[in-house]
């Protein structure tokens, strides 16, 4: 029976302690990833952020007051071109336009200690898959960090139990 290890990703994208907002966000669309861990400066993993904590975030901050057009004001901000910005879910048309930010609180003010769920579900990498996939499914989440002996080794998502299922996981 296939175990975590079998198709845990191992190439890990993790943010640290004080990185900003700003900088997730862009590191998020940058490696077409929703979510990453945060780990402080001695690798201890003190949790996980992701789009959603952003979105989340953004719809308790009051809107921007804008005058006249949208891209008016952008234009007017000195921000360059209103294409640049960030996505904060490729499906979606959500930005995060660098320098706006929301309110009074702009994305580089803000860091994912500020924002982050400090809890980080884990897996352990022996666990056999079809448990791993009845864990996420319990959590209501997305992702486990695979943790061994207190170390960050890998991440497992529903999409990599979905590649299993869907018959593209590698070897038996």
């Amino acid at each position: 029976m296939r175990t975590v290890r079998d198709i845990m990703q191992t190439d890990l994208i993790t943010v640290r302690l004080g990185t900003t907002v700003q900088e997730l966000v862009q590191l998020l669309d940058d490696e077409g990833v929703s979510g990453v861990p945060v780990l402080d400066t001695a690798d201890r993993i003190r949790g996980v952020v992701s789009r959603t904590d952003v979105i989340r975030f953004a719809a308790r901050e009051p809107e921007i007051p804008l005058e006249g057009d949208f891209w008016e004001v952008l234009t007017a901000t000195g921000e360059g071109d209103p294409e640049d910005g960030y996505f904060l879910s490729p499906e979606s048309a959500a930005t995060v336009l660098p320098g706006l930010g929301l309110g009074r609180i702009t994305f580089n003010d803000l860091t994912v200690d500020e924002i982050m769920t400090p809890v980080a579900f884990r897996v352990d990498p022996d666990m056999l898959v079809w448990e791993a996939a009845e864990f996420l499914v319990r959590g209501r989440i997305h992702r486990a960090l695979v943790v061994d002996d207190e170390a960050l080794v890998g991440i497992i998502t529903a999409f990599d139990i979905l590649r299993v299922v869907a018959g593209d996981g590698g070897g038996d």
